[in-house]
């Protein structure tokens, strides 16, 4: 019997080169796997790095451009301190070489060639080149002087209306109206003269031109007119009826660029046209003007307001012909109530607002510009605005029924 072998598994013999080969193959794949992961690790740590660097350059370009933008400012207004002191000291130079060349007032009699005059004149242009300063309005919040308690007694109000700035002296002309009476203050709220007899009954009006005083009845329906100098009365005008030189209720005067004055003449619907010495002139009627109680003028523009008008700010050329109108009134809107206002250098439009007990400052385009007090009785409050005036420098004056401070003084 024959001997049987168990059957047995032939593996093929594998070339040692062939190993080493594919060995290296294997070693050559996992480094190439490692080189690839390291450089997608680097790419993208190197685009955070570049997103990182892109954000912080963003970032600096923001801070440099704030930085920039306050430089400038801080360089603009050091430039401007600088000339604004620069061109004060040059007013005030050339003010004292000005006055330091008038002669003394008993000396009224001198000599002055041609030569003279015009270096005069050649100063005067230099001066007036230099830009108007107006005030700046926020800085009116607290008056320098508050005086004048609610009475009869010297220095005391009942029911101010009109006022006036002397220019000269600066002297405050105040109409105390229920008093029947004129009374003048200084610039630091103190009391100089009081003038008025039986010819003035409530006083609304007071206007300071040249050497007179113009003050309105509107007890009598008057205009008399006062010598400045030593307050003795001139001459008295008018009664109550429609006609010429005949009023209905006299309001606040002024006076034009050709030195007339224009006086507003309530219930007739109408401003009367005077002469400087009351000569009647002419009667002006817009079917705009109605109750007319205040009337103001630029170099180039006559503004009127008008009690019942809404707007009640009309803006008319010196020939009489209506420009414009601003400014609305009522309840909720610009203005409440008012009476009286007045214009600054730049023709700003300043006026009483009795119903809000505030200033309110306007642009010659009628856009309100600051507000200036609140309702009260305190200093720097309000109660029934009335008269307002602004003095060339920069001196605000309000007249209220404040039972404490009728007249306030503000200054920028």
């Amino acid at each position: 019997m024959a001997t049987q072998f168990p059957e047995t598994i032939c593996m093929p013999l594998l070339d040692p080169i062939e190993v080493e080969i594919n060995q290296s193959i294997d070693r050559l794949i996992s480094i190439l796997n490692q080189r690839r992961v390291h450089l997608l690790t680097t790419l993208r740590n190197r685009r955070e790095e570049i997103r990182a660097n892109q954000l912080a350059r963003k970032q600096t370009d923001q801070q440099l451009l704030e930085a920039r933008t306050l430089l400038e400012g801080q360089i603009t207004h050091n430039l401007l301190q600088s000339m604004q002191g620069r061109i004060g000291a040059e007013m005030e130079a050339k003010k004292a070489e000005i006055h330091a060349n008038i002669p003394p007032p008993q000396e009224l009699k001198f000599v002055c060639d041609t030569h003279d005059i015009e270096e005069f004149i050649a100063c005067l242009g230099e001066i007036t080149q230099h830009e108007i300063q107006i005030p700046k309005y926020s800085a009116f919040q607290q008056p320098i002087f508050a005086v004048g308690e609610r009475g009869s007694e010297p220095g005391e109000f009942d029911g101010p209306r009109g006022v006036s700035i002397e220019t000269h002296s600066g002297h405050i002309y105040v109409a105390d109206w229920r008093n029947s009476r004129i009374q003048i203050f200084s610039q630091t709220g103190d009391l100089v003269n009081i003038f008025g007899d039986q010819h003035l009954n409530k006083p609304w009006g007071v206007l300071i031109y040249q050497d007179n005083i113009y003050v309105t009845d509107t007890g009598h329906h008057t205009i008399l007119q006062y010598k400045l100098s030593d307050l003795t009365m001139i001459k008295l005008v008018g009664s109550q009826g429609s006609g010429s030189e005949e009023f209905d209720s006299l309001k606040q005067l002024a006076i034009s660029p050709n030195q007339h004055l224009y006086v507003p003449d309530h219930n007739n619907n109408r401003i009367q046209i005077m002469t400087t010495n009351l000569e009647f002139k002419d009667s002006l009627r817009h079917e705009s003007m109605t109750q007319p109680v205040d009337v103001k003028f630029s170099n180039k523009e006559m503004f009127v307001m008008s009690y019942k008008d809404n707007p009640c700010i009309h803006v008319f050329t010196l020939s009489g012909e209506k420009s414009r109108s601003l400014v609305t009134r009522g309840k909720g809107m610009q203005v409440a109530s008012a009476s009286f206002f007045c214009l600054d250098a730049q023709s700003n439009i300043l006026i009483s607002d009795s119903g809000a007990n505030k200033i309110k400052v306007f642009s010659p385009e009628g856009n309100l510009l600051h507000a200036i007090g609140k309702a009260g009785c305190e200093r720097g409050m309000f109660d029934e605005l009335t008269g307002i005036a602004i003095h060339k420098n920069r001196k605000l004056i309000t007249l209220s029924r404040n039972k404490n401070f009728g007249l306030q003084i503000y200054t920028a």
